[in-house]
Order: structure tokens, then C-alpha cells, then sequence
């Protein structure tokens, strides 16, 4: 079974028109950013989500800062996850709310709707949910919950652009929604992101603020240009082969320094009581032009995603000890990975690489246990229990079926040895059930 050269955990979805438009734009572009092609890029999604607005900013979680800010008064709570990157909670302090951290259901990794119920009070201002790893949260019933108190739901749809929910897209169920654009979402431009919404008041807040963004976007879309050529070199079908030993041999002897260089580290911002000025920055023309590019693929790239997911579906479902995602008939979930919760999710990695396959830990944290948040610590059990449990598959469109098949190969032979393992005397007796 043992395969040293497998397809590597993630590749990402750029292309040659990816580094030419880039290329364009330094040598030049930047002199004569037209807003045209930004426009066509807004309208092209405004149709797509039957939206009457859809507005580019520079990042996500910019995005969610105006919609927070639009939405709620200073000093207002917003009840979200705690499992998510530490600058989606800053943006909700950046615009002046008292994030409020709601526990997980812990199949889909999002927010409980039952959490929310509970935790609505007179000061809350707005919920944010989380669609995360491609999977709808329950964000009809939650709009329900929110409607009845008459608070405004916004949607991070950062991971799960083209899922929808009872045939209604994401983003378009709530107030406001916001997509990601980053490079290794499905629908990259490099950086930037895209806010939908039908409200008036959120679209005047963009452009009043927006006005006041003049900060260059090169220096940190060029950072993420010479990490995505890094990337795209090395886990070519040419050089991964070659690289995929030493990765291997690192993760299985514990070298450190090469250990955590292929470990992703989201940019986050420091404490600070309004928006710095590193995110505020514009949404070029040359982005929107990959974007609208990236557009004609995006459906074909998600249903390999979900032809990917069904099958780890199938193959791990009977394997006791595992949490798997819902297994859904329609597109509310896309599987940007497939999210796998596991014991032991530590010794199962090392188990694959030990037989030649290349996955990856989950790497968000619950933000509730950290020191950073501890003015916001709330006891949060599931979240904190798929921090330490959760496991990305590989589901990307060039990855193979076999690969698929390879990797549900290797976690039932680790799961059948696990098994072998387990002695009898190591049964206590009132862990015995007699039937009849």
C-alpha cells in the first residue's frame, strides 16, 4: 500500500492568467486601474445571487467589519463562533461589538442554532454564523431565531461560495453575506472579498468608509503572488514527487523547522480599538479579471468537490470513533475539504504518512480557551473538542479518485489495526452489554 509519491493535501485553484494578470498589473496596471472590469465582476455576481448589491472589498474579513459596523451600536454583542481565524473576531471589536462565543454542532463544525436561541438577549446586536469547510450552517432556522428578536444575521461564507441552503445560495439568507477571495478558497483573485446584501444602510457604510481607503493593495497581494508560485511549484506533478520524501521523512522524525514551514498562517491583526490601516486597501481591476475568469470553472470544480466528499462518505461511514459531515443530496455541501473528526488525530496522521499519504490537521483554534480573548471566555466543549479532533482530506478538482480511494484505504487499515490492538482484559466488565 505504501505509495511515496501521492498527490499532494491541497493544491490551488490558479492559473497562467492568475500570474499574467498580476504581472500586468505591476508592470503597469496599477497606473490605470479601471473600475470597468470591477464593475462587470460585481454585476456578473449581483446576477448570480439575484442580489441588488455586491460589492468588492479588499478582504473577508473586511467585509464582515462593515457589516458588524453597519448593523450594530457600539458596545452591542454578537453572538459567533469561537471556532475561526483570530482576525474575524477582531473585526467584530474593530467595529465596535462585544463578540459572544456560541458553541458547535458538533457534526458540522458550525454554529448551533440552540446556542443562539439561548444566548439572544436585549443587548444583542447582530449573529454572525460561519458556514465552515464548505458546509451550510442552519442558517434558515437561525434567520428564524434572529427574525423574532429583530436582529440582523450576517453570514462569513468565506469558505462556501456556491453552497446553498433549501436552494437559497449562502449569503443571500441573511442581512449580509461575505465571501472569500483569497488564493486557496474555490474562487481565488489573490486577495479581496465580496459582500452581497439587499440593505441600503450596509452599501452606504461601504462607500462612506471606503472612501477613506487609499492604502496600496501590491505589497500584500504581492506576498501572497510569491507564496502561491512556492506553492504551485512545489506540489506540481514535477517537483512533489521529489518533495513529498522530505516532507515525509520531517513529519515522521519531528524536524520542526520544515514541519512548520507547511503550516498555514492566516495574517492576524494585534489588538486595537478601531481598523488599522494594513486593511485598508482597494479591490483592483486586475482581481476582478481573474475573478471573472475563475467564474467559468467554479460550478464543474464543486461538483468534483462533491463527488470527492460522497465517496469518503461511503467509505468511511461504518468506521466507529469517527464524526463525519452530513451526507446532504444538495448543494449545501461543497467540500472545500472534507472535514474529518478523529481520536487521536495526531497519531492517524502520522499513521498516513507512514504509508505514503500526504493530509493535513485542521488549523483554526477555539478562540474561546486563548489568552488573547480571555475577556470573552465562554465554555464551549464542542468547539474545543473539534479543534483537537478535526483532519482535512484532500478533495480539490485535480485531485485523482484514486487518491480518494487510497486515503479511505489507509484509515481503515489504521482504524482495523487500532482494533487489533485493544486486548480483552482491557474490557472492563461493565463496559459489557447483554442483550435479552
Amino acid at each position: 500500500m505504501l505509495n511515496l509519491s501521492p498527490s499532494p493535501r491541497n493544491r490551488l485553484y490558479t492559473d497562467l492568467n492568475s500570474y499574467t494578470e498580476f504581472l500586468g498589473y505591476v508592470l503597469g496596471g496599477k497606473f490605470i486601474n479601471s473600475k470597468k472590469d470591477i464593475e462587470r465582476f460585481e454585476h456578473e455576481l449581483r446576477v448570480r445571487f439575484n442580489s441588488r448589491y455586491a460589492v468588492c472589498v479588499s478582504q473577508c474579513r473586511v467585509g464582515i467589519y462593515f457589516a458588524v459596523k453597519a448593523l450594530i451600536k457600539p458596545g452591542q454583542e454578537v453572538i459567533m463562533s469561537p471556532y475561526t481565524i483570530a482576525d474575524v473576531i477582531n473585526m467584530v471589536i474593530f467595529a465596535g461589538g462585544r463578540p459572544v462565543f456560541a458553541d458547535l454542532d458538533r457534526e458540522t463544525c458550525n454554529i448551533a442554532a440552540t446556542e443562539v436561541e439561548h444566548l439572544i438577549n436585549a443587548n444583542t446586536g447582530a449573529v454572525l454564523i460561519t458556514h465552515l469547510h464548505g458546509v451550510a450552517a442552519e442558517a434558515h432556522r437561525i434567520k428564524e431565531i434572529c427574525d423574532r428578536s429583530n436582529i440582523p444575521m450576517i453570514e462569513d461564507c468565506a469558505q462556501s461560495f456556491g453552497v446553498e441552503e433549501q436552494g437559497k445560495p449562502v449569503a443571500t439568507i441573511g442581512d449580509v453575506g461575505i465571501f472569500s477571495l483569497e488564493m486557496h478558497k474555490n474562487l481565488p483573485t489573490w486577495r479581496g472579498g465580496v459582500v452581497i446584501t439587499e440593505r441600503d444602510d450596509v452599501m452606504e457604510l461601504i462607500e462612506k468608509e471606503s472612501k477613506n481607503f487609499s492604502t496600496s493593495p501590491l505589497p500584500l497581494i504581492s506576498a501572497k503572488v510569491k507564496s502561491g508560485i512556492k506553492h504551485d511549484l512545489v506540489t506540481s506533478p514535477v517537483f512533489f514527487p521529489f518533495v513529498y520524501p522530505i516532507l515525509r521523512y520531517s513529519m515522521l522524525k519531528d524536524v520542526e523547522v520544515i514541519n512548520k514551514s507547511t503550516q498555514r498562517k492566516p495574517q492576524e491583526s494585534q489588538a486595537a480599538s478601531e481598523l488599522p490601516d494594513v486593511y485598508k486597501s482597494y479591490y483592483t481591476s486586475f482581481q476582478a479579471r481573474i475573478g471573472l475568469s475563475q467564474l467559468k470553472e467554479v460550478d464543474a470544480n464543486i461538483e468534483k468537490r462533491i463527488e470527492y466528499g460522497r465517496m469518503y462518505h461511503e467509505g468511511l461511514k461504518d468506521i466507529e470513533g469517527l464524526i463525519l459531515p452530513p451526507l446532504r443530496s444538495d448543494k449545501s455541501i461543497t467540500y472545500l475539504w472534507y472535514p474529518l473528526q478523529c481520536p487521536d488525530r495526531e497519531v492517524l496522521r502520522l499513521f498516513m504518512f507512514e504509508q505514503g499519504r500526504d493530509i493535513a490537521l485542521g488549523h483554526f483554534i477555539n478562540n474561546a480557551d486563548t489568552a488573547t480573548f480571555e475577556q470573552y471566555y465562554r465554555d464551549c466543549p464542542n468547539a474545543r473538542a473539534v479543534a483537537d479532533g478535526l483532519v482535512y482530506l484532500p478533495t480539490y478538482p485535480s485531485y485523482s479518485r484514486r487518491d480518494v480511494e487510497k486515503n479511505i484505504e489507509v484509515i481503515k487499515l489504521y482504524f482495523s489495526t487500532q482494533a487489533k490492538q485493544v486486548k480483552p482484559q482491557e474490557v472492563k466488565p461493565q463496559e459489557v452489554l447483554v442483550s435479552g
